[in-house]
């Protein structure tokens, strides 16, 4: 076999081993972001896989349980009057809060209560100016 046959059966090796590589990496995080409404509607779209649901924590919703560090609370959908049940077990995030849009993620379940491994909380989206006579 020539130097130059061995060459290029070497670089195609190393191109498709880093695609293979590229590829699996892609595959792995590849996450869907959805609104509880089309989470509802996915009907085994997504399973087997993790999904991200964005929505609005419902108002007089949250159970909160501090020796367990269990969480339990209804998701809104932030247009449609969706919601899904979600739990989730860990740390309470700092800025979780009710009638606060958040993202959770965790495996598709169906139409069942969502299970969380993650919850993503955003900043309020308006902040008020300090009152005169508040120096």
């Amino acid at each position: 076999m020539s130097t130059r046959t061995r060459f290029t059966i070497g670089i195609s090796v190393i191109v498709a081993t880093v695609a293979f590589l590229i590829f699996t990496a892609v595959d792995q995080t590849r996450m869907y972001m959805v609104t509880v409404s089309e989470y509802l509607e996915a009907d085994q779209a997504f399973a087997d896989s993790t999904v991200r649901v964005a929505g609005r924590v419902a108002p007089g919703s949250i159970e909160w349980d501090q020796q367990k560090l269990r969480l339990h609370f209804t998701l809104d959908d932030m247009e449609q009057d969706q919601s899904i049940e979600v739990t989730y077990e860990g740390i309470l995030p700092d800025m979780f809060a009710e009638d606060r849009d958040v993202v959770v993620e965790g495996p598709y379940a169906g139409a069942q209560a969502f299970e969380a491994d993650t919850i993503i909380t955003s900043c309020p989206s308006k902040y008020e100016p300090e009152q005169a006579g508040h120096e």
